[in-house]
């Protein structure tokens, strides 16, 4: 199954659109596999999304409207362009995550009441609203800037234990089975998924020799036109 495998790195709230479509078709996959669900899937490619769900879920969603209104993409515009790609190449749609509604209900009854308080904390507006985030690290050490998340991943764990291993890291374990199965059928699979998805799924599938596209070099891409 070598060569048969890409895995990209993305951030859901950055304008990606050329540079995921430069890297899909130069691999020229059979199928595109998305870090989503059908109910995700169905939200993004409404004309309204709904403001409904758990409370986590609206929190999160705010947070990624916030970040995206900064950085000029909408929450989801990474996949929405690989679905587009996808579509253009003919290649076939495949969304491999786990359904998003319980997952995040079994992340937050996973919760300590010390990981709830420091949730609710970095939730708050005045620490993650646009003034936190121009007051912050400069240009060259924003990861928004140069893709290397890694310190913060890294902090997440350290912090969230819970919600690393709920929303982390058993997601990778099904992503990981569900890519799986795809290349059992012979095809050739591209799967964009999030960043922080991308050590787990490297980790995991490294029997099978993928080629990774992190997020660093799809900025490259992007900033090379």
């Amino acid at each position: 199954m070598a060569g048969r495998l890409l895995l990209v790195g993305t951030a859901h709230v950055m304008e990606l659109a050329l540079p995921l479509e430069r890297v899909l078709r130069t691999f020229d996959p059979d199928v595109v596999a998305l870090e989503l669900d059908p109910q995700r899937w169905a939200a993004l490619r409404a004309p309204v999304r709904p403001r409904r769900g758990p409370l986590l879920l609206r929190l999160l969603a705010s947070l990624q409207e916030r970040l995206g209104e900064i950085l000029g993409a909408p929450p989801g515009s990474d996949m929405l362009a690989a679905g587009r790609t996808a579509q253009r190449l003919g290649a076939r749609l495949a969304l491999v995550d786990l359904p998003v509604i319980p997952t995040l209900q079994r992340a937050w009854r996973a919760l300590g009441w010390r990981e709830r308080l420091a949730l609710a904390r970095e939730l708050l507006p005045p620490l993650l609203g646009a003034e936190a985030l121009e007051s912050g690290p400069a240009a060259g050490e924003n990861p928004l800037a140069t893709g290397d998340f890694s310190r913060e991943l890294a902090e997440f764990a350290r912090r969230f234990p819970s919600l690393q291993r709920e929303l982390i890291d058993r997601r990778d374990r099904h992503m990981a089975r569900r890519l799986v199965a795809l290349l059992r059928d012979g095809q050739r699979v591209a799967a964009v998924v999030g960043e922080g998805h991308l050590p787990g799924l490297e980790r995991r599938l490294a029997c099978l020799s993928p080629e990774v596209v992190p997020l660093q070099r799809l900025l490259t891409l992007r900033g090379n036109g």
